[in-house]
């Protein structure tokens, strides 16, 4: 449960470095929200993660056959923070949680193999949510609700099943996509015992977005991007480079103009040298 607005935000992620490094450089992660009301990806390829067929209360070392393992979690039926609804559960379902009413204020989910893209259904959020991505452990990429939903509308506040419940904190499904070589093996949400930090389903894919496969254009409304720890709202319009922050970031991307041209100097260079070869040999 929560007690204040929430941001949307984006945190950029980081290529593994030395230790003791908090986060490493070069790499982005970038923030969309699903449409207000929204509560899987639509992002396809995706395994996701409903605790519906989990026990109530504390669970310990629970396999996600496939992705990983959560080393604890604590379930919840629906109420006003959090539940997400489907054909089965008109009224909303069971749910994770950290903090506020539970003995768990913190759950890691270490996967199985590296990842690129990461959503959760991010319900009742507050400035005490703290969500973390780590390679290894080097942390990439920090988000908090203080930092995340906060940019989203109006349209988002409430909880979807009955906009009335909870109506002034923002319910949103939110995407995070690793940019070209961004990855992380180990997600840890953490909430104090001042609130509760409610989600619902978690949704992974290995690979981030790929434009070849997946369309020109990300699903969702654009929030943010995060180098590093630092945060940088982008315009709910934009694509490419200016989602990302580089050209060079986007997955996908071609070589770079200067890679380009250094491979055009060498086949310059070669022919050059070809040219010399053939002239001294004429001469001889």
């Amino acid at each position: 449960m929560k007690t204040a607005l929430i941001i949307i935000s984006s945190l950029a992620g980081a290529a593994l470095l030395a230790a003791p490094q908090i986060h490493a450089q070069g790499s982005v992660v970038v923030t969309l929200a699903e449409n207000p009301g929204q509560e899987t990806s639509t992002l396809t390829g995706t395994q996701v993660e409903t605790f519906n067929n989990l026990p109530l209360g504390v669970d310990n070392n629970v396999n996600w056959a496939g992705v990983g393992t959560f080393n604890q979690l604590y379930i919840k039926n629906a109420d006003q923070y959090g539940g997400a609804t489907d054909p089965t559960h008109p009224n909303g379902s069971e749910y994770a949680v950290e903090g506020e009413g539970t003995v768990v204020s913190t759950t890691t989910l270490t996967l199985s193999e590296n990842t690129g893209y990461f959503g959760l259904w991010w319900s009742a959020g507050d400035p005490s949510n703290v969500l973390d991505f780590y390679n290894n452990n080097t942390l990439v990429a920090q988000f908090t609700t203080a930092s995340l939903l906060g940019s989203l509308t109006s349209a988002y506040d409430g909880n979807p099943r009955n906009r009335s419940l909870d109506s002034s904190e923002p319910f949103a499904f939110i995407n995070f996509y690793g940019s070209a070589g961004t990855t992380w093996n180990k997600i840890v949400m953490t909430n104090d015992s001042s609130s509760g930090f409610e989600a619902d389903n978690f949704t992974v894919r290995q690979s981030t977005y790929n434009p070849t496969t997946d369309g020109p254009i990300l699903p969702g409304v654009p929030v943010a991007r995060v180098t590093g720890t630092q945060t940088t709202k982008v315009n709910s319009t934009a694509k490419g480079a200016a989602l990302w922050g580089s050209a060079s970031a986007v997955p996908g991307a071609p070589a770079p103009p200067f890679a380009l041209a250094a491979a055009f100097g060498l086949v310059f260079l070669g022919k050059g040298w070809n040219h010399k070869r053939a002239a001294a040999s004429a001469q001889a």
